[in-house]
């Protein structure tokens, strides 16, 4: 019977339980990485399609396509335009950018301002 219990081969049932406990803490933690990098890529994509649109409005006045304030949206983003008489023939202009509503963001606005000449 003292031989038996030397020839003992496998784990135990404690042995096994101790590594799932430690094996699911590691893939908890790793897990709830992949979750929070994948808020924050959809966060900064929100972001950068603000800046995006904003750029292409402000291209936009400087071409002379708004002279007036005006509110209107693109790709379901609200853009605000405010245009202000500046020093001499420059004009301030203030533009908005919203992010659609459900996107889930703490800053769903960007706002940016340039000066540019008054066309003749």
């Amino acid at each position: 019977m003292k031989r038996l219990m030397q020839n003992e081969k496998g784990l135990t049932l404690v042995e096994i339980l101790a590594a799932l406990v430690i094996l699911g803490i590691v893939l908890v933690s790793v897990m709830s990485f992949f979750t929070q990098s994948a808020k924050f890529t959809a966060h900064n994509n929100v972001k950068l399609t603000n800046i995006q649109v904003a750029e292409e409005v402000i291209a936009e006045v400087r071409e002379g396509a708004y002279l007036s304030n005006e509110s209107f949206t693109r790709d379901d983003y609200l853009v605000e335009i405010i245009i202000q008489a500046g020093p001499s023939n420059l004009n301030l202009a203030t533009v908005t950018v919203r992010s659609p509503p459900g996107t889930g963001i703490d800053e769903p606005e960007f706002t940016t301002q340039m000066y540019f000449e008054e066309s003749p």
